[in-house]
Formats: C-alpha cells, sequence, structure tokens
C-alpha cells in the first residue's frame, strides 16, 4: 500500500494495489499517475453519476476462493445508457475487472493480447467466437465513452477516453475483446451475483435513494425542462425518464436535465398498472417504474404491455400483458447452450421456435435504465419449453436472452392490490371499428342490388328471404362490437 499526498489539495491518497498506476483524488477530483515512489497531477477527473449500483469502493467479496475489495471505477457512457467498470484488487495481489450494467455483474480478468481476434468493425451480435475450443457468441457491441472515474485504476484514463469493447457469451462464461488502447486484449471471466460473491461494505438501500442520480455536491433535477412539471424522478432505480405530461424524453444522467425528445402526438393509453404501483412478489417489495406498450412491425393489431420493475437488492424484472394474460419475465445472465432458428437447448432441456417477429415501441411512460423511445425495433425470437418461453431480443448492437413464466390475473392482483380487467387494446378499438363500417357499406350495397330486383321480381318472397339471410351474415361478424 502506498500512501500520497495530492498534489493539488494535500489530501492523502492511497494506492492499495501495486499494480495501480493512476488514482482520482476523493476530495478534489485531480487525476494523480504514479512513477515509482512519486505522484503527478495530470488535471481533473470527472465525477462519476451516483448511480442505483449497490456497490462502491471498499465493497469486498470473494471470486473464486479469493478475497477481493474493490478499488477503483470508471463510467462509461454510449448512445442508450451507461455503466460502470469497477477495478477489484485481490489479496493475492492479482487484480480483475466487475462489471455492473442494470444489475447484472460480470468478473474477467486480463488475459492479455488476443492475436486471433477479428477487426473490430467486423464484429456484430450474435456472430460466433471461438476460445480454447468453447463457441462464444457476442452480445453487446459497442463504442462508449468515459465521463468520470474514483480510485486508483492499472492504466491512465480520462475524461472522453474511448472504449470500444466486444461482449461475448457462453452458458454463464463470459469473454471481452477490448480494442481501445490497440491490438485486442481478451479477458475472460463469468456472470456473478452479488450474494453470491458473499460482497460485504455494499451501499445501502437508503444511502442510495439519497445519492442516486445526481453529481457529488449537486441537486437532482426535479422539473421536466421541457413543461416544467413534476417528473416523479425516484433516485437510484434509473437514469431515463420519460414525462407524464408532454411525453418529452429526459435525460437525468448529467448535471443537468436534457431534452431528447419530444413526441408530438401520442395517444394516450390506459394500462393495467402504473409507474408507482408497489407490489409485494416473493417477499420482496418491487415498484413499477416504467411502462411499455408495444406490437409487431407488421401486426399492429397485436399488442402488449411491458412493466419494468425495481427491488433496490434484486435490481429489475419485467411483467408482460397480452390479451391471453401475463407473464413474469426475467433477464438470463446464463444464455442457452446452444441456439438455432428451430430450437434451443437451455440448462440441457429442449425448447421449440414459436415466433419470429420485429417489436416496435408504441408508447413509453416512467423512468428505464437505458434510454427507451417510441419508435425503437427489437428483433424477437420466441422458444418454448418445459421452464416457459424462451426469448431472444436483439438489436443492431445488442442481443439478449430472457425467461417467461405464465402468472395468473388474480396473483397480479393480490401482489399489487387491485382487481383485473382485460387490458386495454387502443388499435383494436380502431380495427373494430372498421369492421363496422365495413359490415354496413357492405349490407348498404347489398339492399341497392337486391331491393330493385325484388320489387321487379315475380319471386319477391326468395329474393327478400335470400337478402335477409346475406344481411344477417354479413352483419354478425360486427355484432358484438356495437354493445358496450
Amino acid at each position: 500500500m502506498y500512501r500520497t499526498p495530492c498534489p493539488a489539495c494535500g489530501a492523502e491518497v492511497v494506492f492499495r494495489s501495486a499494480a495501480s498506476v493512476m488514482a482520482v483524488c476523493s476530495y478534489c477530483q485531480s487525476t494523480l499517475l504514479r512513477d515509482a515512489d512519486s505522484v503527478r497531477d495530470q488535471g481533473k477527473m470527472s465525477a462519476v453519476l451516483e448511480d442505483y449500483s449497490r456497490i462502491q469502493i471498499g465493497t469486498s467479496g470473494n471470486w473464486q476462493g479469493r478475497h477481493f475489495s474493490v478499488v477503483g471505477r470508471i463510467q462509461l457512457r454510449y448512445e442508450d445508457g451507461l455503466w460502470n467498470e469497477w477495478y477489484v484488487w485481490f489479496d493475492d495481489g492479482s487484480a480483475a475487472w466487475l462489471a455492473d450494467a442494470s444489475g447484472q455483474y460480470v468478473m474477467t480478468s486480463d488475459l492479455g493480447p488476443a492475436p486471433d481476434a477479428p477487426a473490430f468493425e467486423s464484429l456484430r451480435p450474435e456472430v460466433r467466437y471461438n476460445r480454447d475450443g468453447r463457441s462464444f457468441i457476442f452480445c453487446d457491441v459497442r463504442t462508449a465513452r468515459c465521463t468520470g472515474g474514483e480510485g486508483e485504476l492499472p492504466f491512465r484514463v480520462g475524461e472522453g477516453w474511448q472504449a470500444r469493447v466486444a461482449d461475448a457469451r457462453s452458458g454463464k462464461q463470459f469473454l471481452t475483446l477490448d480494442y481501445s488502447d490497440g491490438p485486442a486484449k481478451l479477458y475472460l471471466g463469468e456472470a456473478v451475483t452479488l450474494e453470491g460473491m458473499q460482497c460485504q461494505l455494499t451501499r445501502e438501500p437508503d444511502k442510495i435513494a439519497e445519492t442516486a442520480g445526481r453529481m457529488p455536491g449537486r441537486s437532482n433535477v426535479l422539473d421536466c425542462p421541457s413543461c416544467g412539471g413534476p417528473l416523479k424522478y425516484q433516485a437510484g432505480r434509473a437514469t431515463q425518464i420519460i414525462c407524464p405530461q408532454c411525453q418529452a424524453q429526459v435525460d437525468c444522467t448529467g448535471d443537468k436535465a436534457e431534452v431528447l425528445q419530444k413526441v408530438t402526438q401520442l395517444e394516450r393509453v390506459r394500462t393495467t398498472l402504473s409507474p408507482g404501483d408497489e407490489g409485494k412478489i416473493d417477499g420482496l417489495t418491487w415498484s413499477v417504474i416504467g411502462v411499455l406498450r408495444c406490437s409487431e412491425r407488421d401486426d399492429p393489431s397485436s399488442q402488449w404491455t411491458e412493466y419494468l420493475l425495481y427491488n433496490v437488492n434484486r435490481g429489475f424484472q419485467w411483467l408482460v400483458e397480452t390479451a391471453e394474460g401475463w407473464e413474469r419475465v426475467m433477464v438470463l445472465d446464463e444464455w442457452p447452450e446452444r441456439f438455432t432458428a428451430l430450437e434451443a437447448s437451455y440448462r440441457q432441456q429442449d425448447y421449440k421456435n414459436l415466433y419470429n417477429y420485429a417489436a416496435v415501441v408504441n408508447y413509453a411512460v416512467g423512468a428505464f435504465n437505458w434510454r427507451a423511445k417510441v419508435g425503437d425495433v427489437t428483433h424477437i425470437a420466441d422458444y418454448t419449453g418445459p421452464m416457459g418461453k424462451l426469448t431472444k431480443e436483439s438489436t443492431s448492437s445488442e442481443a439478449g436472452w430472457s425467461l417467461a413464466k405464465p402468472v395468473p390475473a388474480q396473483q397480479i392482483g393480490q401482489w399489487f392490490g387491485k382487481a383485473q380487467g382485460s387490458m386495454p387494446q387502443p388499435a383494436e378499438s380502431g380495427t373494430s371499428e372498421s369492421l363496422k363500417v365495413a359490415c354496413i357499406v357492405a349490407i348498404v350495397v347489398l339492399l341497392l342490388i337486391n331491393v330493385p330486383l325484388w320489387l321487379a321480381s315475380d319471386d319477391g318472397d326468395g329474393i327478400f328471404f335470400v337478402t335477409l339471410i346475406a344481411g344477417f351474415l354479413l352483419w354478425w361478424p360486427a355484432s358484438g362490437e356495437f354493445k358496450d
């Protein structure tokens, strides 16, 4: 352990790891580079945004039988969100990185150069990469920029530094190819949980609620910069908010709210659950923080509603409401062992492909841990099997898997303390109106053609009877739509 006064403010700065070459002074945010037994001030480093992460400098735990402590962090931001990379130091002198994104955690170790790595520009989600006889599938390929840092780090990094990374999964195994500083470097590890690593000294829920969503020393933004209305922002849960008054899309990851997009015409949608509703699920309190109304791109009448739930100790999960019922959806840390367009294998059980379609977001309200936008398109592949429904979601930059299990509507009512009605379907209502109009027009045309024949024919009774039957058959499909 190396201690030195900060050249800028005089506060003590501690290098816990011998491998650390950089530290950020916690008092003045000066970036200090270590050279032998001296340090040099390299200027200011932006403060990190305090988000919903349970990890902090000093958090400790055990991974693969070794004790570690968190000693540093860099915060990386991309177009639709941000994530943390925590630098951890083990008691045996080795180090690793603990990635923290939307409540999912991955621990990886630096294995050095990867000479067989493909060019970064050639990588896409779902491309396969073989390593030591194991097939990995890329799940995330993106360029992000560093927006802040704290603690000590093993290399020099500053505001504006860009990370070019490609992440891949194989079951619970996790692999990263890092192209940030030249030729690719390989990091290998696995998906983890804080409970599984027996983490201690994590942030308390009330501390997260008190500080999350703000820069150190600055207050939270509470008013929409577009209309001035209250945002009802629940700190620590998300960084992207959609104003319920004007539908402006507001980014609260900076020190000042920024209007990203304002939807000029947006149909008001009634949903069974709303942001702010709380439910008791498996003995834990979950809050509804965001609501999406989605539809199939090629069949707008096929609609469903997705509810984003948050618990400070368990992170995020989803409830999905369709015309057929409810599903509880968990994002998977462990991917299927194999999958094709026709089938998938998860935990040694087979799943058959059910549907393939493109989903589009038609309505969004509340808070999200990424930048949810009306018009977002995601490609969906559903597989049915013994444990429920496996779903693969993919875009141009990322892919992920989730597992959905059906939940009775009565159970939803018990969880959230409200009676469950049928899901509102505005688009289907429009379809019903069109059906009514079409039926009426067809009946009018039928009468215009047959009434003159009926009056002029010697067999008027027969024509009248046929016309009556035909009119009834035209009217019957829409008859239910005329009822309230």
